[in-house]
C-alpha cells in the first residue's frame, strides 16, 4: 500500500511539474544596481510580478511559456528567453526615449509607444536623498519646460513651478499636481508665517516616479484644472521577494548660496567717509572735522564709531546644520506586497530662527487574490514644525538687519547682555529707532507653524472580461497647520501693544472619486492592430477652514506666549471655503501595427465656483504620432533605433486660484453698527462667470541612435488662454468699483530640447551626457477695452510680455555735476528731473528667454561622479531694496549702504553710475526706475555628487545586499553675468527681491545600506 501511495504522488507530483515550472532571476541597470519594482510577465499570459528592492523575482509559470517580458518606467521592455534555462539575469538598458519605455500618465501608464503628447519622466532616484525639504525644489532642471524657482531659501519655503510660461492673470498659474490619483494641495497655506509649503511633508525618497504632462494630448482628460500642465506622483509601492530593508541616513551643513563683495554692506572707516562727504556736498559742514562734529553731536552716532566694525551679515547668517535619516521595508509575495517606510529631515536655515523638522511615515499594501482582482491601499502621513522669520521690511527681518543695521553697533554690551531697549546705551536699538537686533528678536520672539499631512488611497481593479477592466479608486487629502507667534512686550514690534500674539488654526480635507471602464481589443488575428477605450465617471470635493484668534498686552514674562496670558483679545474669526466639481471623462487610443497611433480625449467638467449659466465645460484633445523607426523600409538603417513624429491640439481649461464663489453675488459680515452684527454687499458677482480656456497646439520629434548611444527629442508648441479672468472698473453709483469677467487673452509659445548620449561606453567606465533647454516667448492679445492693467512692476499691455518691467528709464550720471538723469518720454532726451521721467515699458521682462540644464556623470567601476549646472538666461531682476541700500545719501547715517556707494561721483569728469553722495539725498536719485534693474543671466553647479559602491563580493562578505558611500552638494557655485547683482539670482517668478531668507548651499556625507 505505502508502495502504491508512493507511486500515485509521484505520478502527481510529475504531472503537476509538467504543467508549470518556477523561474527565478534579477533584474539589475546598466551599471549592476538592482532594479526595484520592475514588472515580470509571463508573455502571452497575464501572470506576473514585481522585483524586491534588490532586484530579485519569482515566478510560476505554465511549461508552455517560452519567455519573460521585463519592464520598468524608464527602461526599455526585454524579452527574456526561458526555454533552457529557469534562472536569468536581466539587464535593463535606459530608455533613452526608446518606444518600449512605460510612462506614467493621466489615469495609469502607457507605452511611450502608444504616447502622442508631451510627457517628461523623472525616476524617484533623480531627486531621493536630495537635501530639499520638498520635491518641487528638487524639480529644477530636470524636464525641458519646467520653471522651478524660489523666492526665500526658508527652510519649508515655498517654491514656483511654471509649465511653458504664465498663462494667466487673476487665476493660477501653477500646475495641477496629482499624488496617488488625488488633486493635492500646494502652496502656501499659512496665514501668519512668511513662506511655507504644503508639499514639503512628502518625503522625496518616497516616490516612485514624476511625470510632466504639458500638451493637450498628455493633459486635456484633467479638463478644467489642467490649463498650466499637470504633474503626476506616483509614491513607491510594494514589492514582491524576499523581504528587505533600506537604510540610508546623511549629514552636513548648509551657507548663503550667493554672495557679491561689489555690494555687501559699508563698514565703518567707509561709512565715515561718505558721511564727510555727503555733509560737505550738502553744505553742512565745509572740512572733515566739521563733518566730524555734526556727525557725533548732530546725528547722535558715537564718538568712537569708527572703532566698532560689526559685520551684521556675520551675525545674522549661520552655517545651518542638517540631516536626514530615512528608512524603508518591502516584501511580499506573487499575491500580496507592502511597503513601508519612515523618515527624519531636519534643516537649520542660513539665518537666524529659521528651521524646518519634518517626520514622516508611509504604508502601502497590494494584494491579488485571483487573476480578476486586485486591491491596493497606501497612506503617506508626516508632521512638521517650521520656524520663519518676517520678510520685506519688516524692522524685525534678519535679513534686513543684515544690510541696513550700522556697523557701529553691536548686538552685545561689554557684559554679554542683549543690547536692545533700555538696555542699549547708544540708543541705536531703542523700539522705534529702525531695524531691531535681529539676536535680541531671535531670542526673544516666536513664530512656528505645525503641520500634519495625509495622503491615502485605496483602489480595487476588476477584470469582467479579459479585455474589459473595471477600477475604482478613492483619494483622499487632510491637512492641518498650526501657527502660534508671539512678539514680547519689551522690545521690537510688541514693544506698542505690550506683546502681541497670534494664532491660526486651518484645516483642509479632499477628496477624489473615480470609476473608470477600460476595454482592449483586437482588430486582426495578428494583434497589432487595435483600440483601447476608457471611460469613467469622477467627482471632487474640497473644503478648507481657517480660524484665528488675536491678542495683545502680555505678562512681562516669556514663558507666557500663548493668547490665554493676554490681557486684550483683538481677534476672533472662522470662516470655511469649499467647492465641488463633477467629471465625466474618456479617452481612446488607436495603434495600426505600431507604426500609426491615434489619441483622443474628452471632460466634462461641472465645477460649483462658476456661474449658474456656465457651470459646465467641455474639454478634449486630439493627437496623433508616426512610429517611422517601425516602418519595414526602415529596418535596414541599422544605425536609427527611434524615429517618431507626433503632433496634438486640444482644450482644456483654468479653474484654480481665483476663489470660490467670485461668481455669486455675496453679502459680507463684519460692516458691525453700535455693538450690532451688520452685513454689506462685498461682490457683485457674474452668473456668467466660467473658466479660462486653454487652447494647445504641439508638434514633437523623438530620436534614438546607435542602439541608445544618443538620443533626443524636440517640441514646439503653442498655447493661447482666452476669457481671462480681468477685473474690469465700475462706476462708484453701482456700489462696487470693479467686477471680475472673463475678458482678455495671453499668448505662450516656443520650443522645448532635450538631448542625451553616451560618448563614452568601456568595459569599466562610461559617461553619461543629458542636456535640455527651454524657449518660451509671452504675449498679451487682449485686454478690456485695450486697457493696460497695473500689476506693481509690471504693466500687463497688449502686445507685450505679460512680466514687462514698467519703470522710468534711468540715464546715467552726468559726468558734469554728478547729478542723476532719466530719460524724458522722447527716449532720448535726458533730465534731471525725476518728475519728467514717465513711467514706461522697459522692454525686459522678468521671464527668462531660456532655461535648462546640463548633466554630466562618469561612472568608473563603482565609482560614480555626477554634475548638474542649471542656468538660466534672457530675464531681468529688480532689487527692490536698492533704492534704500543706494541712495546717494537720501539714508546715509541712518541704514547702512551698499560699497557700490563708493563708486560715487566725485569731480567733474568722473564717469560713473552712481551720482554725487549729498546728505539727504541728490534729486532723489533712488527713486523707483530702471536703474536697479539688473541682468539675470547666471550658471549655477545645482547638483554634484561623488559615491562609492561597494563590489558585490565585499557586500556580500558582510551579509548585506548593497553598501554606497556619498558626499553631494547643491547650489554650490554660482556664476551671474551682471557683477553687481546684489542679490541670488534665483528670485521667484517675478524675478524680485524682498529680503526673504537666503538660498541655501548645502553640502552633506551620506550612506546607503541594503539589508
Amino acid at each position: 500500500m505505502r508502495l502504491l501511495y508512493t507511486t500515485l504522488f509521484t505520478l502527481l507530483y510529475a504531472g503537476l511539474f509538467g504543467q508549470s515550472r518556477v523561474i527565478t532571476g534579477t533584474v539589475a541597470d546598466q551599471n549592476a544596481a538592482p532594479v526595484s519594482n520592475a514588472t515580470v510577465m509571463a508573455k502571452g499570459t497575464k501572470i506576473g510580478v514585481a522585483t524586491g528592492v534588490n532586484g530579485a523575482f519569482s515566478i510560476t509559470v505554465p511549461a508552455s511559456v517560452t519567455s519573460l517580458e521585463v519592464s520598468s518606467v524608464n527602461y526599455t521592455t526585454q524579452s527574456i528567453d526561458i526555454s533552457t534555462s529557469s534562472n536569468v539575469t536581466v539587464v535593463l538598458q535606459p530608455a533613452s526615449g526608446n518606444l518600449s519605455e512605460v510612462v506614467v500618465v493621466a489615469y495609469g501608464t502607457q507605452r511611450k509607444l502608444d504616447a502622442t503628447g508631451a510627457v517628461s519622466t523623472i525616476k524617484g532616484s533623480d531627486i531621493a536623498e536630495k537635501p530639499f525639504t520638498s520635491i518641487d525644489k528638487a524639480l529644477q532642471g530636470l524636464a525641458p519646460g519646467v520653471q522651478s524657482t524660489s523666492a526665500s531659501g526658508a527652510p519649508g519655503s515655498a517654491t514656483n513651478i511654471r509649465i511653458r510660461g504664465i498663462g494667466s492673470i487673476n487665476a493660477s498659474a501653477a500646475p495641477l499636481w496629482v499624488i496617488d490619483g488625488v488633486v493635492a494641495t500646494i502652496g502656501d497655506l499659512t496665514s501668519q508665517t512668511t513662506t511655507a509649503n504644503a508639499l514639503s511633508g512628502l518625503n522625496p525618497d518616497d516616490i516612485e516616479s514624476i511625470s510632466v504632462l504639458k500638451d493637450a494630448s498628455a493633459t486635456s482628460i484633467y479638463g478644467s484644472r489642467a490649463a498650466n500642465g499637470v504633474i503626476i506622483v506616483t509614491t513607491k509601492k510594494g514589492k514582491a521577494g524576499q523581504t528587505r530593508f533600506n537604510i540610508s541616513a546623511e549629514a552636513g551643513a548648509n551657507s548663503p548660496a550667493y554672495f557679491n563683495d561689489k555690494n555687501k554692506s559699508l563698514n565703518s572707516v567707509q561709512s565715515q567717509t561718505l558721511l564727510r562727504e555727503s555733509l560737505i556736498n550738502a553744505g553742512y559742514a565745509s572740512n572733515n572735522e566739521e563733518a566730524d562734529d555734526l556727525i557725533v553731536n548732530a546725528l547722535g552716532i558715537p564718538e568712537d564709531y569708527t572703532k566698532t566694525n560689526t559685520d551684521w551679515y556675520d551675525v545674522v547668517t549661520q552655517s545651518g546644520k542638517q540631516s536626514q535619516y530615512n528608512f524603508s521595508l518591502t516584501g511580499g509575495n506573487e499575491k500580496t506586497q507592502f511597503y513601508t517606510s519612515a523618515g527624519l529631515f531636519n534643516q537649520e536655515g542660513t539665518i537666524i530662527a529659521s528651521s524646518f523638522k519634518r517626520y514622516n511615515g508611509s504604508f502601502s499594501l497590494t494584494h491579488k487574490p485571483n487573476d480578476k482582482l486586485t486591491f491596493t491601499t497606501g497612506l503617506n502621513g508626516s508632521y512638521s514644525k517650521q520656524i520663519t522669520p518676517t520678510n520685506s521690511g519688516a524692522f524685525s527681518n534678519p535679513v534686513i538687519s543684515s544690510y541696513f543695521l550700522l556697523p557701529w553697533y553691536t548686538p552685545y554690551n561689554t557684559d554679554g547682555s542683549l543690547r536692545y531697549g533700555d538696555n542699549d546705551p547708544d540708543g541705536q536699538f531703542r523700539p522705534s529707532s529702525g531695524p531691531y537686533n535681529p539676536v535680541a528678536i531671535a531670542r526673544l520672539d516666536d513664530n512656528s507653524a505645525k503641520q500634519i499631512n495625509f495622503r491615502g488611497y485605496v483602489s480595487g481593479e476588476y477584470y469582467i472580461l479579459p479585455e474589459l477592466r473595471f477600477t475604482s479608486r478613492y483619494s483622499a487629502e487632510f491637512l492641518t497647520i498650526q501657527e502660534d507667534a508671539y512678539q514680547n512686550p519689551f522690545y521690537g514690534d510688541g514693544y506698542s501693544v505690550g506683546g502681541a500674539g497670534y494664532a491660526s488654526n486651518r484645516r483642509v480635507f479632499d477628496w477624489t472619486w473615480s470609476n473608470l471602464l477600460n476595454f482592449k481589443h483586437s482588430l486582426n488575428a495578428d494583434g497589432d492592430f487595435y483600440f483601447e477605450v476608457m471611460g469613467g465617471y469622477e467627482s471632487q470635493y474640497y473644503n478648507n477652514y481657517l480660524m484665528q484668534a488675536n491678542g495683545q498686552v502680555f505678562p512681562y514674562n516669556l514663558k507666557l506666549r500663548y493668547l490665554a496670558s493676554a490681557a486684550t483679545p483683538t481677534v476672533a474669526t472662522s470662516l470655511p471655503n469649499e467647492n465641488s466639481t463633477v467629471s465625466y471623462l474618456s479617452n481612446a487610443t488607436v495603434n495600426y501595427k505600431d507604426r500609426y497611433v491615434l489619441t483622443g480625449s474628452f471632460r466634462r467638467d461641472g465645477s460649483s465656483v462658476f456661474g449658474v449659466n456656465n457651470r459646465w465645460g467641455n474639454f478634449y484633445s486630439v493627437g496623433g504620432s508616426w512610429n517611422v523607426s517601425e516602418e519595414q523600409f526602415m529596418q535596414q538603417v541599422n544605425f536609427i533605433n527611434l524615429l517618431k513624429v507626433r503632433a496634438s491640439y486640444g482644450q482644456n481649461g483654468n479653474a484654480l486660484g481665483f476663489g470660490d464663489y467670485q461668481a455669486l453675488a455675496t453679502y459680507g459680515l463684519g460692516y458691525n453698527y453700535g455693538g450690532q452684527p451688520g452685513s454689506a454687499p462685498n461682490n457683485v458677482g457674474d452668473s456668467n462667470l466660467t473658466w479660462e480656456k486653454n487652447k494647445i497646439f504641439d508638434v514633437g520629434l523623438d530620436v534614438s541612435f546607435f542602439k541608445g548611444r544618443l538620443y533626443g527629442s524636440f517640441d514646439y508648441y503653442s498655447r493661447t488662454t482666452s476669457d481671462l479672468l480681468s477685473e474690469v472698473p465700475l462706476s462708484g453709483t453701482s456700489g462696487f468699483t470693479k467686477q471680475l469677467l472673463n475678458i482678455g487673452s495671453v499668448q505662450n509659445k516656443g520650443y522645448e530640447i532635450a538631448l542625451g548620449g553616451k560618448p563614452v561606453v568601456l568595459k569599466d567606465f562610461t559617461w553619461d551626457v543629458q542636456f535640455n533647454l527651454a524657449h518660451n516667448v509671452n504675449k498679451v492679445l487682449e485686454l478690456y477695452n485695450g486697457s493696460p492693467i497695473g500689476n506693481g512692476l509690471f504693466n500687463i499691455t497688449e502686445g507685450h510680455d505679460i512680466q514687462e518691467f514698467y519703470l522710468p528709464l534711468w540715464a546715467g550720471v552726468d559726468p558734469e555735476n554728478g547729478d542723476p538723469l532719466w530719460y524724458t518720454s522722447d527716449g532720448k532726451t535726458t533730465t534731471s528731473d525725476v518728475n519728467q521721467a514717465p513711467y514706461t515699458l522697459t522692454g525686459k521682462s522678468a521671464s527668462p528667454k531660456y532655461f535648462g540644464s546640463l548633466t554630466n556623470t562618469f561612472t568608473y567601476k563603482g565609482i560614480s561622479l555626477s554634475a548638474q549646472f542649471y542656468y538660466s538666461f534672457g530675464n531681468y531682476i529688480y532689487d527692490i531694496w536698492d533704492s534704500y541700500a543706494m541712495s546717494e545719501g537720501a539714508y546715509l547715517g541712518g541704514l547702512n549702504q551698499f560699497t557700490n556707494q563708493l563708486n560715487r561721483w566725485q569731480k567733474p569728469g568722473d564717469v560713473t553710475n552712481i551720482p554725487k553722495i549729498i546728505f539727504g539725498g541728490n534729486l532723489s536719485s533712488n527713486n523707483s526706475s530702471s536703474r536697479y534693474l539688473y541682468n539675470g543671466n547666471y550658471v549655477r553647479l545645482r547638483d554634484i555628487q561623488l559615491s562609492y559602491a561597494f563590489p558585490k563580493t565585499v557586500v556580500q562578505r558582510w551579509h548585506l545586499n548593497n553598501l554606497s558611500l556619498y558626499v553631494r552638494g547643491t547650489n554650490l557655485v554660482t556664476f551671474v553675468k551682471d557683477d553687481l547683482l546684489p542679490i541670488d539670482p534665483e528670485t521667484g517668478i517675478q524675478s524680485t527681491n524682498d529680503f526673504d531668507v537666503f538660498i541655501p548651499k548645502t553640502i552633506v556625507g551620506g550612506i546607503r545600506i541594503g539589508l
